[in-house]
């Protein structure tokens, strides 16, 4: 009976940690849906979608309205109309939901969109050999203000408080230190990073 109950309890949480973001994600979507399908049934009846798709015409114009959302949000945020909203709401999404930033940035990366980053990301030169990601979080006359996360999670780790001259840093991209975060430092090539400065 031992034998038998730590496979499947771990078979069963595994279980758990999986579903746990997929309903959350399905839940969210059906949320929306309903919110949307009023709208969604009378552009269906004006164009006469029914002809076309069937039944699941209201599911697709949803879906598109979903679309067509994300990507003028997403326009409006790249040419700086929602600049310092996004600011405000990128350094809350990275206290409470750190996770979702390492997605993003791991799978947008670099793109113009993605440029309004309002921490520089770095390897910081602690010793001669000793290297850590770091963010650049604010700089001042004198100081730099930089926070140093516990991998692979950024809801921890250490603030500090760095004279200008004392510090020595290699500037890297936000995907590439979100990359050797999640990855445990793995997917940073460190001597390609140093010897580019």
């Amino acid at each position: 009976m031992a034998k038998f109950k730590t496979p499947s309890r771990s078979l069963i949480i595994g279980g758990l940690f999986f579903l746990t973001p997929v309903l959350f994600i399905i839940l969210l979507g059906t949320k929306a849906i309903a919110l949307i399908t009023p709208l969604a049934v009378k552009i269906t009846e004006a164009f006469g979608l029914h002809s076309v798709f069937g039944g699941a015409a209201v599911l697709i114009v949803c879906l598109l309205i979903i679309i067509a959302i994300c990507v003028i949000s997403g326009y409006f945020i790249q040419k700086g109309v929602f600049k310092k909203w996004s600011t405000n709401i990128e350094e809350k999404l990275f206290v409470h939901f750190p996770s979702v930033q390492i997605l993003k940035y791991r799978m947008i990366g670099d793109q113009e969109m993605v440029i309004n980053e309002f921490w520089d990301a770095i390897i910081l030169e602690e010793d001669k050999d000793r290297y850590n990601i770091a963010f650049i979080t604010a700089t001042t006359d004198k100081f730099i203000t930089l926070f140093i996360p516990d991998a692979p999670r950024l809801d921890a780790g250490e603030v500090r408080y760095v004279p200008k001259e004392s510090i020595n840093y290699y500037p890297i991209s936000m995907k590439q230190a979100m990359a050797g975060l999640y990855s445990f430092g793995k997917e940073i090539d460190i001597e390609t990073v140093i010897n580019k400065k």
